[in-house]
Formats: C-alpha cells, sequence, structure tokens
C-alpha cells in the first residue's frame, strides 16, 4: 500500500514535551507549500504507479494550513500520481484550530480524516507543557 506524508513544520507555539522539527515563525508558510510541490513533482514516478491510499500531513501542526493551501497541495498529488478511489487523508490538527469555519474549510479542501492533538483535559497540565488551547 502506498502512501504519502508531507510534514508541515510550523506551530503556533513550542509544547515543551516536543522533539520534531518545526518553527514557531510562519512567515514562510507560502513558500513551504511552494517547496512541496515541487518536491511532489520532482518525485512522481518514485512510486512506479502505485495506487495512493494515504496521505498524511503530519508535524508541526497541518491545521495551520488553509483550505486553499492545503487544495493546492492534494490537487499536485492527484495531478502527479495516481491515487485510489476514496483514499483516507488525514490531517493532524491542534484543537484551537479547529473552529466550525476551519472544519468546513479542510473538508472542502478534500480532508476525510482528522487527528486531534489532545494532550489532557487538565488546564493546568496543559499550560505546564505549554499548550495553546485549553480543555474548553
Amino acid at each position: 500500500m502506498a502512501g504519502i506524508y508531507l510534514h508541515i513544520p510550523f506551530c503556533k507555539q513550542a509544547c515543551h514535551y516536543c522533539d520534531f522539527h518545526f518553527s514557531t515563525n510562519t512567515s514562510r508558510k507560502g513558500d513551504m507549500v511552494k517547496a512541496i510541490i515541487q518536491e511532489l513533482i520532482i518525485r512522481r514516478n518514485e512510486l512506479d504507479n502505485e495506487p495512493i491510499q494515504t496521505i498524511y500531513f503530519g508535524g508541526g501542526t497541518p491545521s495551520l494550513l488553509s483550505g486553499s493551501e492545503l487544495s493546492e497541495i492534494l490537487r499536485t498529488i492527484k495531478t502527479e500520481f495516481e491515487v485510489a478511489f476514496n483514499p483516507e487523508i488525514t490531517l493532524e490538527g491542534n484543537p484551537d484550530d479547529l473552529s466550525h469555519s476551519k472544519l468546513l474549510e479542510i473538508k472542502s479542501a478534500g480532508i476525510n480524516r482528522l487527528s486531534i492533538g489532545i494532550q489532557t483535559f487538565d488546564n493546568t497540565r496543559l499550560k505546564y507543557i505549554n499548550r495553546a488551547h485549553t480543555s474548553d
């Protein structure tokens, strides 16, 4: 089964427990999206036309991408690779990013699965680990 993992290395703030590569400076987010698209085009022949079953936006905090940025990346994948019928397309998200309008935007972009980073519902612990959201 073929899949594509896309690392989105941006976060609103640094969680104290995180060892992943990320930046809290999102000013170059658009440049990163362009670079991802360029890399997808360069690597289009690496899967020998095996259908893509899963697409996973991990991070960092991929829910910081706009619906149009997600759509552009997914459009490129569907153009450059053979994508299976109804692939699983996952987006990691932080609870504070996922308003009703953002969820509609994500769904419209083609995301059909969310992985929500809820580390705890205890506000004291959330503050201690420097999460951007509360249990509310």
